[in-house]
C-alpha cells in the first residue's frame, strides 16, 4: 500500500514539473504571438466591382477597427488567426476568417431588405424605390418612442408635409389637429383617415400604438385613388399581422407623470388690490381697498378676512399619473398567421382630487389563413372602450374661473370649509374635483373586416381577385349631472359661514345615446407580372360604403336629490327630449396602372369615378384622374460609371384631380326646421310650427383640387446620406361658400342664402428631408436628420362685402388672419394724446392706435389684417439617434415658424392679471413701462384686439427623448426570453419661444384652456 502511494506521489510530482515547464513554454509562446502582428490589406467592392469607401472593418471580439478609404482600400493589424467583420449601411455584413493571408479582398452585397422596403399606398403596397408619388411613411417602432397617450401627438415632427398642432393636454381630448401641406379650402381641411384599407372608420389616435405596423401619408396625385375624399390628403394606418415563426408573447408596461408645460403666474392678493385701486384711480372712483387692507393681504396676518390665494396652485397638483399596459401574441406558419393584442391606458387629470380621468381598453385580433396555395383569407376584429370622466363644467370653464376668481377670495377657509368662488358657489377647486356634478361618456367601438386574396394562375400568371367586407359599429352613452354642492361665504358681521347651496340652481340631468354604423364592400381584380425588364401592375375595383347614425337624448330637472341619478326620478316640469339621425352613401369605381422598365423608367396612372349621396341627380358622379412619372437616373449605366457615390437619384412628377365632398347633405332640397310655434284656435293652444331654412342649391357639387408635385429622392455614399425634396402647387376651385357678405342684410336674406361652388384658393409650398446614418463599428452607430415644410395659401376668390376697406380684404391673401387695430405704442403724456387721433377717454398709459383711413377717427375701419395665425406656415424637426452595445438614445426636436397668437389676459371673464402685466405696467413712477397702465376687462381703450397683443408663436420644442437599454442575447437566453428592453422617455420636455408665460401652441386669447402637458415615463418591454 505504501509503495503504491509513493509511486502515485512520484507520478504526480513528475506531471506537475512537466506541466509547469509546459505552461512556462506556452506562456513564452503566447507572449511571442502577442508581440508579433500581421498587417492585412485589401479592397472592398460593391456588386459592380466599384470600390466602397467608409466601410467599417473590425477584428471580431476586439476593439481594433479601421475604415476603407475613398477607393475601398483598407489596412489593419491582426494577431494570428482572426476574423474580420466588414459592415456598411445598406449592405449585408460579412465575416471573413484570416488564416495567415496578408491580403483579403471582399465584395459586399446590397441588403435586399433595403431594396425590398415597401410602403403602403392606396389599395396596395409598392417598393419604396419605385414609388412615383409623394408618399411619406413612418414605422410603428418610431412612434412608440413617444410616451404620448394620443397617437396623433407622436406624429408631430416625424413626417414632412404634416402640420400637427396640439391645443390641449386634457385626457381624452389631447389630440393634435393634423393638416397635410397646410390649408387648401375655406371649409373642412381635415385629411381622410383609412385604417386597414377602410376609409372613414373614425379618428386613428386611439389605436394601441403597439398595434401599428406603419403609417403612410399620401400628399399628391397618389391620393387620387380616393377620389372625392382625397383633396386634403390621406393618412393610411396599417396594423400588425403575425409573422412566420414560433409564437411570441410581448408585454410593454410604462408608468409616467404629467404636468403642464407652462403656466402664467397670477398676481397675489396684495398686488391685485394695488392693481384694482389703480384702475379705480383712472376711472375717478374711490379705492376698493384701503392701505391697511393691502398690507394685510400682503403680510397674511389675517387669512380669514384677508386671504391670499394662488388659484393655479389651489386647483392644480404638481404631478399626475399616467400608466399603460399592453400585451400581444404573435406568430404563424406557412398556413396561418395571427396577431392578438390588448391594451389598458389610464390618464389622470392635473387637478387636485381630479374629476378628470380617461381610461382606454383596446382588444385586437388579426388572423390570416392560407387555405390553398392560391387562396388566403383574413379576419380582423378590434374593439375599444373609451371611458371619459369630467366635471359637469368644461375644462375651459374651470380655467376661466381660475382667471376670474380674485386672489382675495379663499379656496378654503382656515377651518377647511370651501370658499364661495366668484359667484354662485363656482369655486374652481370644487368645479375641478367634480363636487358640482359630472360629465361621463363611454364610447364603444367595434371594427371588423373579412377579406380574401385569390390568385388566378390558371387564367394567367399574375392575375388575382381580392375582396373585403367591413362592418363597423360605435355606441356612445353620455350622462351629465348638474348637482348642488357646499360652498360657503363668510359673514364678517355675524361671524357665520353661509352655505350657498340654495343659490346654485336646481339639480338637472342630461342623458344621450347614439350609435353609428358603417358598412364597406370592396372587390378588386388585379394583375402583377414581370416580363424580363418590364414590370406591370394594374387593378380595377368597385367599392360601396353606407353610413348611418342615430341618437336620442333626454333632460329632466326638479330632482330632490342626486343620489339616484336616473332620468325617471326627475320632475315632470321642465323636461325635454330629442333625437338625431343622418345617413350617407358612396359608390366608387376606380383603378390603377403602373409600369416600370428595369425599375428605371416609372409611370403610374390612376382613375376614379365616384358617386356621392350628398349631391343631387346629375351632380352625384365625378371623375378624378391622377398621373405620375419617375426616372431613376442612378440606374443609368453612364451615371453609375461617372457618379458612383450617388446610389439613388430619382426625379418624379405628378398631377392629379382630387375632390372634397365634406359638406352637409340635402343642400339641394328645401329644408324646414321646427320653430317655437304659435297660438291660434278658440282655446289659443300652442301649435308646432315649421320655418323654412336655407334656400336650396340644385347645382351643389364637390370641391375640386388640381394638385401638382415635382420632387427628387436621392441617396449618397452607399445609402448613408439621403436627401429628398418636393415642390407642390394645389389649385382648389368650386369651394362651397355662401354670398352672405356681398348681399346686403337689408334684403332680409341673411342666413337664407345657400352655399355655392364659387370659392377659389391656391396653395403652394415645399418640403425638404435629410437623413445621415453611419455605423462606426458593429457596436456603435448613429443617425441624424431633419425635415422642413413650408406652405402658403392665397384666396383667389371668396365672397366679401363691397364696402370692406382694401386693407381688410382676405381675397388675394392667406385665408387665416387676425383682424386687429394697429397700435402706435403707449401714450406717455397728455400732449402726445392731444396731438394724435385717439379714442375718447384715452389717458397717459393707454395704447394709441393708427388712423389707417385718415378720417381723423379711430373706428372699426382702421383695423388691419395680420396674415399669421396660430396655424403655422412652416414646421420643422431635427432627429438624432445613437446606439451603442444595447444602449439607445433617440431625440426629436420639433418646431414651427410664421405663426402668431393674440394674448389679451383681461378679455371676457378674465379678471386677475398675470404678474408680467402687473410688474411692467405703465405708471407715473414707471413711465417706460412696456404694458398699459392698470385696466380691467371693461376698459374700452386697451381691451381691443390689436397688434400690441400679438405674439410671435414660433418655437423649438424638445418634443421627445428616449433612453433605452436592450439586454444582450447571452443574458436573456438564460431567462428564456427573446427580448428584454428597459426605457425612460419624455415628451414636451422643454420649449424655447418668445411667448414666455404660456405654451406657444395655445389657442385661447386669455389662456383659459386646459394646458398642454409634459410627460416623463419609464417602462419595460419583454418578449418570450
Amino acid at each position: 500500500m505504501r509503495m503504491k502511494l509513493k509511486m502515485t506521489l512520484k507520478v504526480f510530482m513528475l506531471f506537475s514539473v512537466c506541466g509547469g515547464q509546459m505552461g512556462m513554454i506556452n506562456a513564452v509562446n503566447a507572449q511571442s504571438v502577442v508581440q508579433t502582428t500581421d498587417r492585412v490589406t485589401g479592397k472592398i467592392t460593391d456588386e459592380t466591382g466599384g470600390g466602397l469607401p467608409g466601410v467599417s472593418v473590425t477584428v471580431k471580439g476586439k476593439g481594433t477597427a479601421v475604415s476603407s478609404d475613398g477607393s475601398g482600400n483598407y489596412s489593419i493589424n491582426i494577431s494570428g488567426k482572426e476574423i474580420l467583420v466588414f459592415s456598411f449601411t445598406g449592405y449585408t455584413t460579412k465575416e471573413v476568417a484570416v488564416n495567415g493571408t496578408t491580403r483579403v479582398n471582399v465584395q459586399l452585397q446590397v441588403d435586399q431588405k433595403v431594396l425590398e422596403e415597401i410602403v403602403v399606398v392606396g389599395y396596395g403596397v409598392q417598393k419604396k424605390v419605385t414609388v412615383t408619388g409623394s408618399v411619406a411613411s413612418i414605422k410603428g417602432d418610431v412612434l412608440r418612442q413617444s410616451p404620448a397617450a394620443n397617437l396623433s401627438n407622436a406624429i408631430a415632427g416625424r413626417v414632412p408635409g404634416v402640420i400637427a398642432s396640439n391645443r390641449s393636454g386634457e385626457p381624452g381630448n389631447d389630440f393634435s389637429t393634423l393638416l397635410i401641406r397646410g390649408k387648401g379650402t375655406l371649409n373642412d381641411n381635415s385629411p381622410l383617415i383609412v385604417i386597414d384599407g377602410v376609409a372613414n372608420r373614425g379618428a386613428f389616435e386611439r389605436i394601441n400604438p403597439d398595434d401599428v405596423e406603419s403609417i403612410s401619408v399620401l400628399k399628391d396625385a397618389s391620393a387620387a385613388i380616393y377620389g372625392a375624399q382625397a383633396a386634403n390628403g390621406v393618412i393610411l394606418i396599417t396594423t400588425k399581422r403575425g409573422k412566420t415563426g414560433k409564437p411570441v408573447i410581448t408585454y410593454t408596461g410604462s408608468y409616467g407623470l404629467t404636468q403642464p408645460t407652462q403656466l402664467p403666474k397670477l398676481v397675489d392678493a396684495g398686488q391685485y388690490a394695488t392693481y384694482i385701486n389703480e384702475v379705480n384711480d383712472r376711472l375717478g372712483q374711490p379705492h376698493q381697498y384701503s392701505d391697511a387692507d393691502v398690507q394685510k393681504y400682503k403680510d397674511g396676518s389675517d387669512p380669514l378676512n384677508f386671504p391670499n390665494t394662488d388659484w393655479y396652485d389651489a386647483v392644480l397638483k404638481d404631478l399626475s399619473p399616467q400608466y399603460r399596459h399592453a400585451i400581444s401574441l404573435s406568430g404563424g406558419n406557412e398556413k396561418t398567421d395571427h396577431f392578438i393584442s390588448g391594451e389598458y391606458l389610464n390618464q389622470d387629470g392635473i387637478f387636485h382630487k381630479s374629476a378628470t380621468n380617461y381610461k382606454q381598453y383596446n382588444l385586437r385580433s388579426n388572423i390570416g389563413s392560407q387555405v390553398t396555395n392560391d387562396l388566403k383569407v383574413s379576419l380582423n376584429v378590434s374593439g375599444r372602450l373609451e371611458d371619459r370622466h369630467y366635471s359637469n363644467y368644461s375644462s375651459g370653464s374651470i380655467f376661466a374661473e381660475v382667471l376670474s376668481a380674485y386672489p382675495t377670495l379663499p379656496a378654503y377657509y382656515p377651518n377647511g370649509l370651501p370658499g364661495p368662488g366668484l359667484a354662485g358657489g363656482r369655486n374652481p377647486v370644487l368645479m375641478a374635483s367634480g363636487a358640482t356634478g359630472y360629465n361621463k361618456t363611454k364610447d364603444y367601438s367595434l371594427i371588423s373586416d373579412a377579406s380574401f386574396h385569390l390568385k388566378l394562375p390558371y387564367v394567367t400568371e399574375g392575375l388575382y381577385l381580392s375582396g373585403l367586407a367591413a362592418f363597423d359599429f360605435r355606441f356612445r352613452n353620455g350622462k351629465k349631472l348638474y348637482d348642488n354642492w357646499d360652498a360657503y361665504r363668510y359673514n364678517k358681521t355675524s361671524n357665520e359661514y353661509v352655505n350657498l347651496r340654495d343659490t346654485e340652481g336646481p339639480i338637472n340631468l342630461n342623458e344621450d345615446f347614439r350609435n353609428y354604423q358603417l358598412q364597406t364592400y370592396n372587390l378588386k381584380l388585379g394583375y402583377e407580372r414581370r416580363f424580363a425588364a418590364h414590370l406591370i401592375t394594374a387593378f380595377v375595383a368597385f367599392e360601396q360604403s353606407e353610413n348611418y347614425d342615430e341618437g336620442i337624448s333626454a333632460y329632466r330637472t326638479g330632482y330632490l336629490s342626486s343620489k339616484i341619478d336616473q332620468i325617471f326620478i326627475g320632475g315632470d316640469k321642465d323636461k325635454n327630449n330629442g333625437s338625431v339621425a343622418s345617413q350617407s352613401a358612396r359608390r366608387n369605381f376606380f383603378g390603377r396602372f403602373t409600369y416600370g422598365y428595369k425599375d428605371r423608367y416609372l409611370a403610374e396612372v390612376i382613375l376614379r369615378h365616384d358617386g356621392s349621396f350628398n349631391f343631387p341627380k346629375g351632380k352625384q358622379w365625378g371623375t378624378f384622374p391622377g398621373i405620375s412619372l419617375g426616372w431613376r437616373i442612378s440606374e443609368e449605366d453612364f451615371f453609375k460609371q461617372q457618379v458612383s457615390f450617388v446610389n439613388q437619384l430619382k426625379i418624379k412628377a405628378s398631377w392629379g384631380k382630387l375632390g372634397n365632398d365634406k359638406i352637409a347633405p340635402y343642400q339641394n332640397l328645401q329644408q324646414y326646421y321646427l320653430d317655437g310655434g304659435f297660438y291660434f284656435g278658440p282655446d289659443s293652444e300652442k301649435q308646432q310650427g315649421l320655418s323654412a331654412g336655407v334656400a336650396p342649391n340644385p347645382g351643389v357639387t364637390w370641391e375640386v383640387a388640381n394638385n401638382m408635385n415635382i420632387g427628387i429622392e436621392s441617396a449618397f455614399f452607399n445609402g448613408e446620406l439621403s436627401i429628398n425634396a418636393d415642390y407642390f402647387i394645389s389649385k382648389r376651385n368650386r369651394i362651397l361658400i355662401a354670398r352672405n357678405a356681398s348681399v346686403p342684410s337689408s334684403t332680409g336674406l341673411s342666413g337664407k342664402l345657400p352655399v355655392e361652388n364659387i370659392g377659389k384658393v391656391d396653395n403652394r409650398g415645399l418640403e425638404l428631408e435629410l437623413m445621415y446614418r453611419h455605423s462606426i463599428n458593429k457596436d456603435f452607430s448613429y443617425q441624424v436628420g431633419g425635415n422642413y415644410t413650408y406652405t402658403r395659401n392665397k384666396v383667389v376668390f371668396m365672397d366679401e362685402a363691397a364696402n370692406v376697406p382694401e386693407w381688410q380684404k382676405i381675397q388675394g391673401h392667406s385665408m387665416d388672419s387676425w383682424l386687429v387695430y394697429k397700435s402706435t405704442g403707449i401714450y406717455k403724456t397728455q400732449a402726445e394724446i392731444d396731438n394724435s387721433v385717439h379714442l375718447a377717454g384715452t389717458k397717459p398709459g393707454d395704447i394709441g392706435y393708427e388712423d389707417i383711413n385718415g378720417d381723423k377717427k379711430i373706428t372699426s375701419d382702421d383695423r388691419v389684417r395680420i396674415f399669421e395665425t396660430p396655424t403655422p406656415s412652416s414646421v420643422f424637426a431635427l432627429t438624432a439617434g445613437f446606439q451603442y452595445k444595447g444602449f439607445g438614445l433617440d431625440i426629436l426636436l420639433q418646431g414651427q415658424g410664421k405663426a402668431r397668437q393674440l394674448i389679451l389676459p383681461q378679455q371676457g371673464n378674465a379678471i386677475t392679471p398675470p404678474v408680467w402685466l402687473f410688474e411692467d405696467r405703465w405708471s407715473v413712477n414707471n413711465p417706460e413701462g412696456t404694458y398699459p397702465a392698470s385696466f380691467d376687462r371693461n376698459d374700452p381703450v386697451n381691451n381691443r384686439y390689436s397688434d400690441f397683443w400679438l405674439r410671435n408663436a414660433a418655437f423649438l420644442r424638445l418634443k421627445n427623448v428616449e433612453i433605452s437599454y436592450t439586454f444582450p442575447k447571452t443574458f436573456i437566453s438564460r431567462l428564456s426570453l427573446q427580448n428584454l428592453r428597459v426605457f425612460v422617455n419624455g415628451s414636451n420636455l422643454l420649449v424655447m419661444s418668445k411667448i414666455k408665460d404660456y405654451d406657444p401652441e395655445l389657442n385661447a386669447v386669455t389662456g383659459s384652456y386646459y394646458p398642454q402637458t409634459r410627460i416623463m415615463s419609464a417602462g419595460i418591454n419583454i418578449s418570450l
